[in-house]
């Protein structure tokens, strides 16, 4: 091996060297704060020992820092910026979107009234945006996203006042109605799904201001609880894409409403693919 070959192997061991070292540290180190920054650190130290696993020691060292960072009581870790990560131009403004939904759900009570629920929320847009920036695993992106996607729904729930009412069904304005298709369990949009959104928003610029009521719905397999949180996952999903193609958070009421309401009506465990929807109302 020539002297240059040896100085360049030498440096990339001493590279090595300087990188990963955090985990040990973070697994060493014992949460001493809030319910919310505990479950945080161990959500985040979860992250660092997956990507120490995978060989990735530049992002297990931030998860590691991170987790650190949660367990201390003298320290808070932010939302982080979708800035941070330098991800794909097309992804970009969806994250944005649902860092906004994420971060109005902390800021409103979310970390106090569901902390294991918003630690996760947390964690999961943390993972979603770093393997966006790798952008070399889809099953991982979507998995972090998905999970991200059912969780906000969730928090904006439980940030909801422990005594309100019962929600009930919003009364579609007079107009014109939409219905998005799922699949079973599902929550995902598909091609079929964003022609639907695309004819909505159409149809939306027909009238100034316009109304848009967003109602999920579900087929009666499952529990209700499963049930319930599903339809709101659906209902946040389309609400995301609507806005991202122009439609005002202010112009829109959105709620599950689980197996309530169904198209068709059955038996309790029937999968029917009508009740598996989300309308979306349109009118002036």
């Amino acid at each position: 091996m020539t002297k240059k070959a040896l100085l360049a192997a030498a440096a990339m061991i001493a590279l090595t060297a300087c990188t990963g070292q955090q985990l040990g540290k973070a697994q060493m180190t014992a949460p001493d704060s809030t319910e919310f920054d505990n479950a945080l650190a161990a959500g985040y130290l979860r992250l660092a020992q997956a990507e120490q696993k995978e060989g990735d020691y530049k992002d297990a060292d931030y998860f590691a820092l991170q987790s650190m960072a949660a367990a201390s009581p003298t320290k808070v870790v932010p939302l982080p910026e979708v800035t941070t990560r330098n991800l794909p131009k097309a992804d970009a403004f969806y994250v944005g979107t649902a860092r906004e939904e994420l971060s109005q759900a902390l800021d409103g009570g979310a970390r106090v009234r569901a902390p294991q629920l918003a630690a996760a929320a947390q964690v999961s847009y943390e993972c979603w945006i770093q393997e966006l920036e790798e952008n070399n695993q889809p099953p991982h992106i979507a998995a972090c996203r998905d999970q991200l996607d059912g969780l906000i729904p969730a928090l904006q729930n439980a940030i909801a006042s422990a005594d309100a009412a019962p929600a009930k069904k919003a009364k579609p304005p007079k107009g014109k109605t939409f219905v998005v298709s799922f699949p079973t369990g599902g929550a995902t949009l598909d091609a079929a799904a964003n022609a639907v959104l695309t004819d909505a928003v159409k149809y939306s610029a027909n009238f100034s201001p316009v109304q848009v009521v967003v109602s999920g719905y579900t087929d009666t397999v499952g529990s209700a609880a499963s049930n319930d949180t599903l339809s709101k996952r659906r209902a946040a999903v389309v609400s995301a894409a609507l806005r991202i193609r122009g439609i005002s958070r202010d112009n829109m009421k959105m709620d599950g409403y689980g197996e309530e309401f169904l198209s068709k009506r059955t038996a309790d465990g029937v999968d029917e693919a009508k009740n598996r929807r989300v309308e979306v109302s349109v009118a002036p």
